[in-house]
């Protein structure tokens, strides 16, 4: 059967104005996840393929948070991986640091999106870049590392759940089962259907789930070009700052008190509206009453 699909990533933009760098692949965490014990209860279900753990060219790559004091390395080198398969909730302590934030965003979770799970692998992520060159954990060697890009225009691939316009400021996220259908359909190729990899979203979206706070840590850049879902992407990576204002205690009373009357007027006009209808309703059944006797005399 003919059919005209591409199967080829078309990049228009070799890269201009690129500001790339020499990262090493985070050893410690592929080992951790690929051959460590079976852990229960992990936000992203672990794999045993090896296809899951390699980098491909263009793939949104994270590195793990130290502050969190999760890991360290001693050779000041970036130390970053491409999947979140593997990816733990956060402890007792960081839940706790973070349990404001957790409870708002609790809120925002509906049946079908968890949107804690989201905020419990973003609170221990950072933002790395995108790849320049592919690495194979197994068979290339370690030290050399890979090459990663943080600036410039590029061309990658929009592998979300959200188109994107142009003008968009775009963000790094943790992968859900609709990217994982793209995988699975072929649409970026050498991706294998299993893995979890790292995806795009609009900063508007993000902000939406997890806070400006939290989505403005993994700004990428600019999208330069409309893309839908499964089709590449123009975009000038850049580190952009996101002003974020927090309202005063002030403010936060007097919102929450505002909502407080307006959800006792709403509750009152509905008391009304039923009290209406009930006296309609007795006047009603009081007319019909009163037609009745007087036929009766007649």
């Amino acid at each position: 059967m003919f059919s005209n699909k591409k199967r080829r990533r078309i990049k228009p933009f070799a890269r201009p104005t690129s500001f790339d760098f020499n990262a090493v692949f985070d050893l410690r965490h592929y080992q951790k996840v690929k051959y460590g014990a079976k852990q229960t209860g992990t936000l992203f279900p672990g794999s045993t393929s090896i296809e899951d753990f390699q980098i491909m060219e263009g793939e949104i790559l994270m590195q793990m948070d130290e502050a969190l004091k999760i890991r360290r390395y001693g050779d000041h080198q970036m130390h970053c991986f491409g999947f979140a398969s593997g990816l733990n909730p956060l402890s007792d302590a960081h839940t706790k640091n973070n349990a404001a934030l957790l409870s708002e965003i609790k809120d925002k979770s509906t049946e079908t999106v968890d949107m804690t799970n989201k905020a419990h692998a973003l609170l221990q992520l950072k933002y790395a870049g995108v790849s320049v060159t592919g690495f194979k954990p197994e068979t290339d060697i370690y030290e050399q590392g890979f090459v990663v890009t943080v600036a410039g225009l590029n061309t990658i691939f929009n592998n979300g759940d959200h188109s994107i316009y142009p003008g968009d400021i775009i963000c790094a996220d943790v992968p859900t089962e609709d990217g994982r259908k793209l995988n699975r359909a072929g649409a970026q190729g050498g991706i294998p259907g299993t893995k979890y990899q790292f995806t795009v979203t609009p900063y508007e979206t993000l902000a939406e789930q997890v806070g400006r706070a939290l989505a403005s840590k993994f700004i990428m850049g600019t999208a330069m070009s409309y893309s839908k879902k499964g089709s590449p992407l123009d975009v000038v990576l850049h580190r952009c700052n996101v002003i974020n204002t927090q309202p005063t205690e002030a403010e936060k009373t007097a919102a929450k008190k505002a909502k407080e009357a307006k959800e006792a007027a709403e509750a009152l006009a509905a008391t009304q509206a039923a009290a209406a209808v009930v006296n309609a309703g007795l006047s009603s059944s009081s007319s019909s009453s009163s037609n009745k006797r007087s036929k009766r005399k007649m």
